[in-house]
């Protein structure tokens, strides 16, 4: 793993929020924003031993993943047409979070069990 989310910075949501936040990011083909749907069941699948998603969890899951990928997708694309002075801050394309929202929009959520 290279590196991890700073979830205080990413935003204060419910838990589904931050599962979102990762599924997005780890669980996907870097290039087309799909879901790697293997990836993603083993992920929900360990996420769920340990705390069980309930009915309105399932419920806001495909939101939850679309508002995710928008939180990201605004936050890059602020970074880079509105860069701050910082020296570890490096604007990475805001194009990669459009894509996944898309796609997001375009396909079914996986299924919480």
């Amino acid at each position: 793993m290279g590196g991890f989310i700073d979830f205080y910075f990413a935003g204060c949501d419910t838990w589904l929020f931050d599962v979102a936040v990762s599924v997005n990011d780890w669980c996907i083909n870097r290039n087309t924003g799909k879901f790697n749907q293997e990836k993603v069941q083993a992920w929900l699948k360990a996420y769920n031993a340990v705390r069980p998603f309930n009915e309105a969890e399932r419920e806001a899951w495909p939101c939850l993943l679309q508002a995710a990928a928008l939180r990201f997708w605004i936050s890059r694309l602020y970074d880079f047409y509105l860069p701050r002075p910082a020296q570890t801050l490096k604007p990475h394309d805001p194009r990669h979070f459009e894509r996944v929202l898309r796609e997001r929009r375009a396909h079914e959520a996986p299924h919480l069990r």
